[in-house]
Protein backbone atom coordinates (compact mmCIF):
# COMPACT_ATOMS: atom_id res chain seq x y z
CA UNK A 1 0.00 0.00 0.00
CA UNK A 2 1.59 3.57 -0.97
CA UNK A 3 2.42 5.98 1.80
CA UNK A 4 1.43 8.85 -0.82
CA UNK A 5 0.33 8.95 -3.78
CA UNK A 6 0.56 11.71 -6.32
CA UNK A 7 -1.26 10.44 -9.57
CA UNK A 8 -1.24 13.70 -11.59
CA UNK A 9 2.57 13.77 -13.85
CA UNK A 10 2.57 16.45 -16.25
CA UNK A 11 4.64 14.23 -18.31
CA UNK A 12 6.92 10.85 -17.00
CA UNK A 13 9.16 10.16 -14.40
CA UNK A 14 12.28 10.09 -16.40
CA UNK A 15 11.60 14.11 -17.26
CA UNK A 16 14.05 16.57 -16.19
CA UNK A 17 11.45 19.55 -15.00
CA UNK A 18 12.60 23.35 -15.14
CA UNK A 19 9.80 24.14 -12.62
CA UNK A 20 9.16 23.19 -8.79
CA UNK A 21 5.40 22.31 -9.81
CA UNK A 22 6.68 20.72 -13.26
CA UNK A 23 4.33 22.52 -15.54
CA UNK A 24 5.45 25.80 -17.30
CA UNK A 25 3.34 28.47 -19.36
CA UNK A 26 3.37 27.72 -22.97
CA UNK A 27 3.48 31.17 -24.30
CA UNK A 28 6.26 32.69 -21.58
CA UNK A 29 7.98 29.63 -20.06
CA UNK A 30 7.46 31.21 -16.72
CA UNK A 31 7.21 28.60 -13.96
CA UNK A 32 3.82 27.65 -12.27
CA UNK A 33 4.20 27.90 -8.44
CA UNK A 34 0.21 25.87 -7.87
CA UNK A 35 -0.87 22.80 -8.42
CA UNK A 36 1.42 19.39 -10.49
CA UNK A 37 4.05 18.27 -8.32
CA UNK A 38 5.65 19.27 -5.45
CA UNK A 39 9.26 18.86 -3.99
CA UNK A 40 9.57 16.31 -1.76
CA UNK A 41 6.93 14.40 -2.87
CA UNK A 42 7.05 11.12 -2.97
CA UNK A 43 5.31 7.70 -3.62
CA UNK A 44 5.69 3.85 -3.99
CA UNK A 45 4.90 1.85 -6.97
CA UNK A 46 4.27 -1.74 -7.52
CA UNK A 47 6.54 -3.19 -11.09
CA UNK A 48 3.60 -2.31 -13.28
CA UNK A 49 3.16 1.00 -12.33
CA UNK A 50 6.96 1.42 -12.54
CA UNK A 51 6.83 0.52 -16.02
CA UNK A 52 3.76 2.47 -17.66
CA UNK A 53 4.79 5.64 -15.58
CA UNK A 54 9.02 5.67 -16.72
CA UNK A 55 9.29 4.24 -20.22
CA UNK A 56 9.93 0.77 -18.74
CA UNK A 57 12.81 1.19 -17.27
CA UNK A 58 11.51 1.53 -13.86
CA UNK A 59 11.03 -1.00 -11.28
CA UNK A 60 8.37 -1.37 -7.89
CA UNK A 61 9.69 0.53 -5.15
CA UNK A 62 9.96 4.22 -3.96
CA UNK A 63 10.18 7.30 -5.84
CA UNK A 64 10.69 11.14 -5.16
CA UNK A 65 10.44 14.80 -6.77
CA UNK A 66 13.78 16.61 -5.91
CA UNK A 67 15.24 19.45 -7.17
CA UNK A 68 19.06 19.31 -8.60
CA UNK A 69 22.06 21.54 -6.99
CA UNK A 70 23.33 23.65 -9.37
CA UNK A 71 26.91 23.10 -8.78
CA UNK A 72 26.19 19.64 -9.30
CA UNK A 73 28.82 17.97 -11.89
CA UNK A 74 26.50 17.01 -14.85
CA UNK A 75 28.68 14.42 -16.11
CA UNK A 76 27.89 12.13 -13.19
CA UNK A 77 24.33 12.19 -13.04
CA UNK A 78 23.71 9.49 -15.40
CA UNK A 79 20.94 6.92 -14.88
CA UNK A 80 21.69 4.68 -12.61
CA UNK A 81 24.25 6.69 -10.62
CA UNK A 82 23.86 7.79 -7.03
CA UNK A 83 23.26 10.94 -5.39
CA UNK A 84 23.74 12.55 -2.63
CA UNK A 85 22.05 15.10 -0.24
CA UNK A 86 24.07 18.64 -0.92
CA UNK A 87 24.05 20.20 2.29
CA UNK A 88 21.92 20.04 5.95
CA UNK A 89 21.02 23.37 5.57
CA UNK A 90 19.30 22.44 2.01
CA UNK A 91 17.54 19.00 3.21
CA UNK A 92 16.90 16.50 1.86
CA UNK A 93 15.42 17.17 -0.93
CA UNK A 94 18.13 18.88 -2.64
CA UNK A 95 20.15 16.77 -4.79
CA UNK A 96 23.88 16.75 -5.58
CA UNK A 97 26.14 14.74 -7.54
CA UNK A 98 28.18 11.87 -5.45
CA UNK A 99 31.13 14.22 -5.80
CA UNK A 100 29.87 16.82 -4.48
CA UNK A 101 27.68 15.18 -1.93
CA UNK A 102 27.67 16.18 1.78
CA UNK A 103 29.17 12.56 2.89
CA UNK A 104 29.62 9.12 0.92
CA UNK A 105 26.47 7.65 2.84
CA UNK A 106 24.51 10.16 3.45
CA UNK A 107 21.25 9.99 1.74
CA UNK A 108 21.84 8.34 -1.38
CA UNK A 109 19.62 8.13 -4.54
CA UNK A 110 19.22 6.22 -7.50
CA UNK A 111 19.53 9.18 -10.65
CA UNK A 112 16.97 7.86 -13.55
CA UNK A 113 18.04 10.10 -16.03
CA UNK A 114 20.56 12.25 -17.56
CA UNK A 115 19.68 16.25 -16.90
CA UNK A 116 22.31 18.37 -19.62
CA UNK A 117 24.85 20.43 -18.08
CA UNK A 118 22.99 23.48 -18.38
CA UNK A 119 20.21 21.44 -16.87
CA UNK A 120 21.95 20.89 -13.99
CA UNK A 121 22.90 24.50 -13.68
CA UNK A 122 19.32 25.72 -14.07
CA UNK A 123 18.85 23.73 -11.02
CA UNK A 124 16.70 21.04 -12.95
CA UNK A 125 13.82 19.04 -11.04
CA UNK A 126 13.63 15.24 -11.43
CA UNK A 127 12.97 12.34 -9.90
CA UNK A 128 14.73 9.78 -7.69
CA UNK A 129 14.90 6.42 -6.31
CA UNK A 130 14.92 5.71 -2.85
CA UNK A 131 13.90 2.44 -2.10
CA UNK A 132 12.79 -0.70 -4.03
CA UNK A 133 14.47 -2.78 -6.81
CA UNK A 134 16.56 0.15 -9.13
CA UNK A 135 18.66 -0.48 -12.09
CA UNK A 136 22.24 0.97 -10.97
CA UNK A 137 25.32 1.74 -12.78
CA UNK A 138 28.04 -0.79 -12.11
CA UNK A 139 31.58 0.47 -11.43
CA UNK A 140 34.52 -0.52 -14.12
CA UNK A 141 35.71 -3.20 -12.08
CA UNK A 142 32.90 -4.82 -10.12
CA UNK A 143 32.36 -8.30 -9.59
CA UNK A 144 28.58 -8.70 -8.05
CA UNK A 145 26.40 -11.69 -8.24
CA UNK A 146 23.36 -12.20 -6.80
CA UNK A 147 23.35 -11.87 -3.81
CA UNK A 148 26.75 -9.49 -3.04
CA UNK A 149 26.55 -6.04 -1.06
CA UNK A 150 27.36 -3.67 -3.03
CA UNK A 151 27.84 0.15 -2.31
CA UNK A 152 28.23 3.87 -3.64
CA UNK A 153 31.96 4.59 -5.01
CA UNK A 154 34.01 7.48 -6.63
CA UNK A 155 31.61 9.02 -8.95
CA UNK A 156 28.44 7.48 -8.09
CA UNK A 157 28.90 4.18 -9.60
CA UNK A 158 28.44 1.13 -7.40
CA UNK A 159 31.12 -1.94 -6.65
CA UNK A 160 31.46 -4.49 -4.09
CA UNK A 161 32.08 -3.48 -1.05
CA UNK A 162 29.93 -2.64 2.64
CA UNK A 163 31.79 0.74 3.68
CA UNK A 164 28.62 2.80 2.27
CA UNK A 165 26.27 -0.37 1.56
CA UNK A 166 23.29 0.78 -1.13
CA UNK A 167 21.87 -3.01 -1.30
CA UNK A 168 21.79 -6.44 -2.60
CA UNK A 169 22.44 -7.26 -6.35
CA UNK A 170 19.89 -9.15 -7.71
CA UNK A 171 21.68 -10.40 -11.00
CA UNK A 172 25.18 -10.49 -12.12
CA UNK A 173 26.88 -6.84 -12.72
CA UNK A 174 28.39 -5.60 -15.97
CA UNK A 175 31.18 -3.49 -16.08
CA UNK A 176 30.34 -0.09 -16.48
CA UNK A 177 26.30 -1.21 -17.42
CA UNK A 178 23.12 -1.53 -15.53
CA UNK A 179 22.32 -4.13 -13.30
CA UNK A 180 19.41 -4.84 -10.65
CA UNK A 181 19.70 -3.95 -6.64
CA UNK A 182 17.66 -4.79 -4.21
CA UNK A 183 18.10 -0.69 -2.68
CA UNK A 184 18.61 -0.70 1.39
CA UNK A 185 18.43 2.47 2.22
CA UNK A 186 17.28 4.61 5.44
CA UNK A 187 13.32 5.67 4.89
CA UNK A 188 13.56 9.76 4.62
CA UNK A 189 10.24 11.82 5.44
CA UNK A 190 11.33 15.08 4.19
Amino acid sequence: MPLQRNEFLPQDMVTVYTSPSGMTDTRTGAAYNFGGLLVGGYFDLTEQEAQSYGRSQLHEGRYRYVQIDSSATAANIVQGSIGLMKSLALGVNVITSYDKGLSPGLRPVVFLNAPTAAQVLAGCYLFVQEQGDASVLAAGSISATAGTVVQSTTGGVVNNGTTTPIGVAEATATANGLFRVLLNLPIIQG
